[in-house]
């Protein structure tokens, strides 16, 4: 007996009319739930007014060993500007920033001729098991242009087919661009590598995470350092009615409902200029680096933070001319880092006299405690000028500091102390 009959049977013997009307209402969901299961399965039986996928999206379906998926393909030319820049200018800043910004010896040899662009769109932003990556953005140079594809999951079943068109892609680059995708695409697409049996290509990829530079450079510029805030902020890219990124999920599981796609088409052009936006944001990132005055920097703690990056890296000239950038452009609250980290620069290129005029000025400056200036001329005092009298005077002062002085700061200006009393009264026994 057909369930619909069971139900019928069931209600009818009782002889209720409000369950009557309960079996009429429960009917019609019945048959709603078996046409929507039957389109899902067929792939037919889509809304009236609903398109599939195809209809709305340059692309084509393309057949994997464990069948097929749609891919939509769009290329640009080397001369298409997004925001500010063109395309094409990434293949000409010098490489080698990646590695020094992120510490990973394996981005020294990096080539953007070379390298896969990636960005995710999924079920969840939370990961974890459960959730998928319906949508696998991936844009590389290929010849006089950049070509976006974009591998697309209509419904579960076709998870091992996205997953062995990205390997096959993953194969033909040596380098991988994300955003954020050390912390969530890449774990999500290897935890689904695993989940549907098959080897990831991942873990020996050197990948070129730019959330990591992006934060060294402009956290503090910035209120925070997400992609889109970056793109409207920095460099000049408008996304006009672009959705959010928390209704793609949601937008995606109404596709696999009803298998229309008009909404989920939206999501492709969120997930293409994700890709775009990670090219230009490289260019900056590494022009920022190669040139700070070809890049423009808009705001000085962008020079002071950048003078402090080039002080780790040895870089003392291009440290100076930041920081001294920095002391005229930053706001108040940064000008005493700022003529911290300048004095330093100048005494690691030899330029005493400068340094000495930096901590001069910051020992004046009122309701600053801080025993830096005093401790760095105490030390030009006793090496330099050899003005002991004068070095054991700011020693003094940088105990003054009292209560901000740490133990081992004390002990240090106790040892410099003994030091500079004896040579005091050596200096003092020769001149007499």
């Amino acid at each position: 007996m057909k369930i619909r009959d069971k139900l019928d049977s069931h209600f009818l013997r009782k002889g209720d009319e409000e369950r009557a009307a309960a079996l009429s209402d429960l009917r019609r969901r019945l048959d709603r739930l078996v046409n929507s299961k039957k389109a899902r399965v067929s792939g037919e039986g889509y809304a009236a007014e609903g398109k599939p996928i195809e209809e709305l999206l340059e692309g084509q379906f393309v057949h994997t060993p464990f069948g097929e998926i749609f891919v939509a393909r769009e290329t640009y030319g080397s001369g298409y500007r997004h925001g500010g820049t063109l395309l094409g200018d990434l293949l000409g800043v010098p490489h080698y920033p990646a590695h020094l910004i992120t510490k990973d010896a394996r981005l020294k040899g990096i080539d953007f001729s070379r390298t896969l662009f990636l960005d995710t769109e999924t079920t969840g932003l939370a990961g974890g098991t459960g959730t998928y990556a319906f949508m696998v953005g991936v844009g590389s140079f290929q010849g006089e242009g950049f070509t976006v594809q974009q591998l697309f999951m209509r419904n579960h079943s076709e998870e091992k087919a996205i997953l062995s068109l990205l390997e096959g892609l993953l194969d033909h680059h040596d380098f991988l661009v994300t955003f954020n995708g050390k912390n969530f695409d890449i774990p999500l697409l290897e935890t689904r590598f695993i989940l549907s049996r098959l080897e990831s290509p991942l873990a020996d990829k050197p990948n070129y995470d730019l959330l990591f530079p992006s934060r060294r450079i402009w956290k503090r510029a910035y209120h925070n350092c997400r992609l889109t805030t970056l793109e409207a902020q920095l460099l000049d890219i408008d996304r006009g009615d672009d959705i959010p990124s928390e209704w793609i999920p949601y937008l995606y599981f109404d596709f696999v409902r009803t298998g229309d796609a008009r909404k989920i088409s939206r999501v492709f052009h969120h997930n293409r200029m994700d890709i775009l936006s990670m090219v230009i944001l490289v260019h900056r990132i590494h022009l920022t680096y190669h040139d700070p005055s070809a890049a423009n920097p808009r705001r000085g703690v962008e020079q002071l933070v950048l003078g402090k990056l080039f002080m780790e890296h040895g870089l003392f000239e291009k440290a100076t001319a930041c920081l001294e950038e920095a002391l005229k452009r930053c706001d108040e609250p940064f000008w005493w880092e700022a003529m911290r980290f300048l004095s330093l620069a100048y005494k690691r290129r030899g330029e005493w006299k400068r340094s000495a005029a930096l901590w001069e000025d910051m020992v004046s400056w009122d309701g600053r405690r801080s025993s830096f200036p005093y401790v760095e001329l105490a030390k030009y005092y006793e090496h330099k000028v050899k003005d002991y009298s004068r070095a054991l005077e700011m020693v003094r002062k940088a105990f003054e500091i009292g209560d901000c002085l740490g133990l081992s700061e004390r002990k240090a200006l106790l040892h410099r102390q003994g030091r500079v009393m004896k040579k005091e009264k050596r200096a003092q026994r020769r001149s007499s």
